[in-house]
């Protein structure tokens, strides 16, 4: 029997170990933390359920659906999101809508938008302007005002870089709109398909979006699977250009796991580092360095109140907050928090290791509590408890230059022949859930034979 080591407890590398186990292969996953989901895994506390981020199941792949329907049962819920921009004292819907805009702007404001987009429209043909940036991108399709009042500071303070800086890939694979006239169609009911972004309704688990994962992680352990957690990998052990072997460490102690295979999802970075000088290329070193990511620092916050306001989360543009986004669980399941009680989430872009990273816990949380009574959420006497949760590698900073950087390793990894990298940080793609998962999926047919590893690489590396 072909045993199949996976480098992380994530959704990736979880939906890889269900097929393969159920599929009769012997299959470990090795995960550092000590509870399975990754990205997407759920922290209990008193009572209350935190995301390590905002999370909800939306797919067009309908066989992922129903088998995650068929796994959660009645524990799947449906949700509706309602979500806003706040921004100068006001608040815009998401997804908008004409009364709105116009409510919360003026007519002036509108037409300046329109005119800006008509000029930059007229001068990109005129000038070729090439999509290399996110700026670029975001000004061609929207014009510099929209860029201005709604773009520059939440990318700036979300990637820690101007958006000058960092690669338009970001916004081709997040922001579905096409641009200004197609946001206009819409507002005016003439849009065509609804873009992922605007969707309203959602799938959503009755005790948060880990829940998933944990469900099946029991279907892995059902089917002989063994989930190893707490387990810090450090090595691959490697012979000819295949992979015999992974060492891993727990409990202060180095064990050695033999094995016909390996999925990473572990950061690829992360995963070259822990190769010995001899077995990689010295060149690797640039794009080691240069492929970077954003780290998050989560402030949970118990409150003892029924409810914060009706949106399930804010967006927060402005620079001089320090959280990008506010999110209140309570709203994509009541079970989520206690009877009369609810909770927020804020969430918090540093890098590793930086001054937000390694702020005391009272300091950050005074900050935060007097940003959230600026913006006109007063909670300064109904917290109950508050603790803090973090995320190193949350986001792969798409920074100029970095698609080249990112080939060169995958071309290297692509030379061993039984190991397979996949998933978010695996692939340093910033995907969503359903995306991980499928990929997961794809990783396990490889393994089965149903699939060459030439085109799921083809797949996944492609834009």
């Amino acid at each position: 029997m072909d045993t199949v080591v996976i480098l992380g407890g994530g959704a990736c590398g979880l939906s890889a170990a269900w097929e393969l186990s159920k599929n009769g292969k012997n299959v470990v996953v090795i995960e550092a933390d000590s509870s399975l989901g990754g990205l997407c895994k759920t922290i209990r506390y008193k009572g209350f359920n935190f995301d390590l981020g905002g999370h909800r199941l939306i797919s067009k792949n309908d066989g992922l659906l129903n088998k995650i329907s068929e796994l959660m049962g009645d524990e799947l819920l449906v949700s509706e999101r309602i979500s806003a921009i706040r921004l100068n004292g006001r608040e815009f819907q998401y997804p908008l809508s004409a009364g709105d805009i116009l409510k919360q702007t003026d007519m002036r404001f509108v037409t300046g938008c329109l005119m800006d987009y008509a000029f930059q429209s007229i001068y990109k043909r005129i000038k070729h302007r090439p999509d290399d940036s996110l700026e670029d991108w975001i000004v061609n399709r929207f014009g510099n005002m929209l860029y201005d009042t709604f773009f520059k500071d939440y990318t700036s303070k979300l990637w820690g870089i101007p958006s000058s800086k960092l690669s338009s890939d970001w916004a081709a694979e997040r922001i579905s709109l096409l641009n200004l006239w197609d946001v206009v169609l819409r507002l005016c009911g003439l849009g065509k398909n609804t873009p992922r972004t605007y969707t309203r309704t959602f799938f959503y688990p009755k005790y948060g979006i880990g829940q998933i994962f944990e469900y099946i992680g029991e279907e892995v352990k059902k089917n002989g699977g063994n989930i190893i957690l707490n387990a810090r990998f450090k090595r691959l052990l490697l012979e000819g250009g295949r992979v015999k072997g992974i060492i891993y460490n727990i409990n202060g102690k180095d064990e050695v796991i033999d094995c016909d295979w390996v999925i990473s999802t572990i950061p690829i970075t992360d995963l070259l580092r822990t190769l010995d000088r001899g077995e990689v290329n010295q060149g690797f070193n640039v794009p080691l360095r240069s492929l970077r990511y954003r780290s998050l620092r989560f402030l949970n916050i118990l409150i003892d109140k029924p409810e914060i306001g009706r949106n399930t989360w804010t967006y927060i543009p402005d620079g001089k907050y320090i959280m990008t986004r506010i999110q209140e669980p309570k709203k994509r399941s009541p079970h989520n928090a206690p009877d009369g009680k609810t909770s927020l989430i804020l969430e918090i872009p540093c890098f590793y290791n930086d001054e937000i990273w390694n702020m005391p816990d009272d300091l950050l949380f005074k900050r935060c509590i007097d940003d959230l009574f600026k913006l006109g959420i007063d909670i300064k006497d109904k917290v109950i408890d508050y603790f803090y949760t973090r995320e190193k590698h949350a986001y792969p900073i798409y920074q100029l230059g970095y698609k080249a950087h990112l080939e060169k390793l995958v071309s290297w990894i692509d030379g061993i022949e039984n190991i397979l990298v996949s998933g978010r940080n695996g692939l340093f793609r910033y995907i969503f859930m359903d995306r991980a998962m499928e990929m997961g999926f794809d990783a396990a047919m490889v393994i089965q034979g149903k699939r060459s590893k030439v085109e799921k690489c083809q797949k996944y590396t492609q834009k």
